[in-house]
């Protein structure tokens, strides 16, 4: 997963399939997109920050990994993959 996340093309294209689903998904029923959203959110605020701070990655970096993949964004940068 990582290597997807360090390639831009690979980012752009998970952003992109992700941002597909989201509009398709909010058109029809708002409500799981908005609970995502807002565990991701509250995922980042209890470990997502403090994960970004200790490897020195960019809030701006991490705030929309985190949006996007949850935990499979820090989890392997915590255990130090």
């Amino acid at each position: 997963m990582n290597k997807i996340l360090n390639d831009p093309n690979g980012k752009a294209i998970c952003v992109l399939l992700y941002s597909i689903g989201a509009f398709c998904m909010a058109k029809k029923k708002p409500m799981p997109l908005l609970l995502l959203m807002g565990t991701h959110a509250l995922e980042f605020l209890v470990i997502g920050w403090k994960v970004a701070k200790d490897h020195d990655i960019p809030v701006s970096e991490a705030l929309p990994n985190c949006l996007a993949f949850g935990f499979t964004w820090w989890l392997p940068i915590k255990k130090g993959e």
